[in-house]
């Protein structure tokens, strides 16, 4: 009976990285069965000589394996705040009450793991993920502020627009009319 192989994979946040991984494990020649965000599931395990293979791989890709179940555990993390930000339907439901079901693990304990790898706390991270998509859709040019704080469940525009000042140093209408948009990769945030 074969088993099963699963890989998890650092810095998968959107659907052309579903595609890409899928993609490079193909051309390795490796049987797939799923690709999520963080996750592959393989038909088979690997070999050492191949896991080390996909490793300088998905590295020059700007991806890596995780092995370790804490860092496992903080990209789960990260994906659920993504998630929570990207959903239409999420906001119904508190942060903490969102990110806790990706884990058993208590929030309390599962905040602690995220700020000790990340040197964010879950609340910080979320919030500078989330000023990172209103420099996407402004730079976009298609949506108001009005509606970008929408979008992003904001309950007031001003309130987009301070905690966009305070990270960014300029308020989102400059910002939108220097047109010098400066983002950060996902896997940056934190720096």
């Amino acid at each position: 009976m074969n088993q099963l192989c699963i890989l998890h994979i650092k810095n998968m946040v959107c659907p052309r990285c579903i595609d890409l991984i899928r993609k490079e494990l193909d051309n390795f020649g490796i049987a797939v069965k799923d690709v999520r965000l963080g996750e592959v599931t393989l038909f088979t395990p690997l070999l050492d000589v191949e896991i080390n293979q996909i490793k300088v791989r998905f590295l020059e890709l700007g991806f890596e394996l995780l092995d370790d179940a804490s860092g496992i555990m903080v990209e789960q993390i990260k994906r659920k705040i993504i998630e929570y930000v990207e959903a239409k339907d999420a906001q119904a439901m508190n942060l903490s009450d969102y990110v806790s079901s990706a884990t058993t693990l208590g929030y309390a304990r599962m905040a602690r793991l995220f700020t000790k790898h990340t040197q964010l706390t879950i609340e910080k991270y979320y919030i500078l993920y989330r000023i990172e998509k209103v420099k996407e859709l402004i730079s976009y040019g298609e949506l108001s502020l009005e509606q970008i704080a929408q979008q992003l469940h904001y309950k007031e525009v001003s309130h987009m627009s301070k905690q966009f000042k305070k990270i960014v140093g300029l308020s989102p209408s400059v910002y939108r009319k220097n047109q010098r948009f400066e983002r950060k990769y996902i896997d940056h945030i934190i720096t």
